[in-house]
């Protein structure tokens, strides 16, 4: 079984998923590993980024002036992505995931935000916090999966009709996520998959508001992309646009209403994490896996 296992995670780089042959639309498995619960997303296209006159849109629901407040340059250009399908963790990866990778590997870490709850069976399901970008990484090729790149992350948080959150184009509230009162942070992060109604398309939770998320990829502009010069943040946005950080996605409960919006991007050097900084996961799943034995296990395992 271990032997057949290995076999299935050595293929998982392999994108000719048969698209004839996918499952619905938030499918959900129990992924072997690391036994995160995961939804799938299809093949196919997508609307990735925004563009002015979303960003405007965004802002005046985030209580923002205009798109320049909101850093919605950064997100700019709107337009078409195609992805092989998928799956992404349901939810951000758990202290209690962190604490049993750490068991099976024996690495030493220096973070303590947290190890500091493993000793606590009610702190099992906070996010995982204050984790670097490289032990992320760690955990994922640990696992057999991967960081998700930006596109990977943005289609699972909007889906393929372009809205604005997760839930779809109405404003945050309280009932979405864990984002406190606008000009009021809340409490620090709380137990993942609190809020079902902020539920992405695909039946991802907490895509906004409790950590930021580690993805794949550095901090670049995107292609197409056409600086605006009567943007005030415009220099700026070319300085931290330079690929020198790493992107985060999903805002944060720290970080506040500026970054409660789907293709929000925030970027931090690879080296430098703090406790509002955790991470999901991703699988590729090999061709032929969703006729296999493994793939109906997976599934029935993942039945509420």
């Amino acid at each position: 079984m271990r032997r057949m296992l290995m076999i299935w995670l050595m293929a998982a780089c392999l994108p000719d998923v048969d698209a004839l042959a996918e499952p619905p639309a938030g499918t959900r498995i129990v992924y072997p590993v690391d036994e995160a619960i995961m939804v799938y997303v299809p093949g196919g296209e997508f609307i990735m980024g925004i563009d002015k006159a979303d960003g405007d849109t965004i802002a005046a629901h985030l209580g923002f002036k205009d798109a320049s407040a909101i850093w919605a340059l950064e997100a700019y250009p709107k337009r078409t992505v195609v992805l092989p399908g998928f799956f992404i963790d349901e939810c951000e990866v758990t202290v209690e995931r962190w604490q049993n990778y750490i068991k099976a590997t024996g690495v030493v870490l220096k973070s303590r935000e947290t190890s500091r709850h493993f000793d606590n069976p009610a702190a099992r399901q906070f996010p995982a916090g204050e984790i670097l970008w490289e032990d992320a990484g760690k955990y994922a090729a640990w696992a057999g999966k991967a960081l998700p790149t930006e596109a990977q992350w943005e289609k699972a948080a909007r889906g393929t009709d372009g809205r604005f959150f997760p839930w779809g184009n109405d404003p945050p509230s309280v009932e979405h996520g864990h984002f406190g009162q606008k000009g009021k942070r809340p409490g620090l992060y709380v137990p993942v998959g609190r809020y079902p109604k902020g539920a992405s398309p695909y039946g991802a939770l907490d895509m906004l508001g409790n950590q930021y998320e580690w993805t794949a990829d550095r901090k670049k502009l995107y292609p197409g992309h056409q600086l605006d010069p009567d943007d005030p943040q415009t220099e700026k946005v070319k300085q931290y646009c330079d690929g020198s950080s790493v992107v985060l996605r999903g805002g944060s409960w720290y970080h506040g209403w500026i970054s409660f919006y789907g293709a929000k991007r925030f970027g931090l050097n690879p080296d430098e994490t703090y406790y509002h900084v955790g991470f999901r996961t991703v699988w590729i799943p090999p061709a032929g896996y969703f006729e296999s034995p493994e793939f109906e296990k997976s599934r029935a395992a993942a039945v509420r």
